[in-house]
């Protein structure tokens, strides 16, 4: 007698993105809710039955978001000095004085001299009408001042203005949080939630149940930065308002989870 064959072989496969949730599914015909796994009937003259072992498990992935507010705690001011002379010898010499009246004037303030960087120097002609004829030379320097206290930020540009002279820029304010991993904690647990709470609307979606967490992984991203803008000349010796407002530190997780 030939063997009898009642196979029943199925599968599932979708994929649904809402927004930044993904989920995939995989099964194999009858085989769900954890009971036992379909076979191959071979019939009693064959052997015993063979069982169909799924290929993949089911799962879910999605991503999360979680974040927290913080005071920001440092700024970073770009400074810089600008002149005019006949001569290029002329504009370095002067630029460079102004750049020594400069750090001695921040550091005076409070600022260690290892926070102060420059960041640009530059040397040009300028020219006539003509287009060729040199009619003098352009110097400036950039510096970037790392202000450990916020409160410090204002009276920290006044004193660099009245050291840097006419000449003296403002390029921007930005700041930041010296120390993010001391206060991300519930930011994770924040992500982790929301991340559970799109799979769970998944899987009930979809007739499924979530089951455990199959992986983790956390998005790698800068630490935030909040940017102020800045007149790029200051015209008279004042210690400008500085409002530093709130920086939002966030965590973005995607997670996988097994759906049974």
């Amino acid at each position: 007698m030939s063997a009898r064959w009642n196979v029943i072989i199925g599968g599932l496969a979708a994929a649904t993105a809402i927004g930044v949730g993904t989920v995939a599914f995989a099964g194999n015909g009858d085989v769900d809710c954890g009971c036992a796994p379909a076979v191959v009937d071979t019939g009693p003259d064959t052997g015993p039955d063979v069982p169909i072992v799924p290929s993949t498990e089911g799962t879910i992935s999605v991503s999360g978001t979680g974040s927290v507010s913080v005071d920001p705690d440092t700024a970073v001011v770009n400074l810089g000095i600008q002149v005019t002379a006949a001569t290029g010898a002329e504009a370095m010499a002067q630029v460079n004085g102004d750049a020594t009246a400069l750090t001695e004037a921040l550091v005076a303030a409070g600022i260690a001299e290892e926070d102060i960087q420059t960041s640009g120097l530059s040397l040009y002609s300028t020219t006539g009408d003509d287009g060729v004829t040199v009619t003098g030379y352009n110097a400036s320097l950039t510096v970037n001042v790392t202000v450990r206290d916020i409160e410090s930020v204002g009276p920290t540009i006044d004193a660099a203005q009245q050291a840097g002279g006419e000449g003296f820029t403002i390029g921007g304010v930005s700041f930041s949080f010296a120390d993010p991993e001391s206060v991300l904690e519930q930011a994770r647990i924040d992500a982790l939630a929301n991340a559970r709470a799109k799979a769970e609307q998944y899987a009930a979606a979809a007739g499924l149940e979530l089951g455990a967490i199959v992986s983790i992984s956390e998005m790698t991203s800068s630490p935030p930065i909040l940017y102020a803008a800045a007149d790029m000349a200051v015209a008279e010796s004042a210690g400008p308002p500085i409002s530093a407002g709130q920086l939002d530190l966030t965590i973005e997780i995607a997670v996988t989870f097994a759906v049974i």
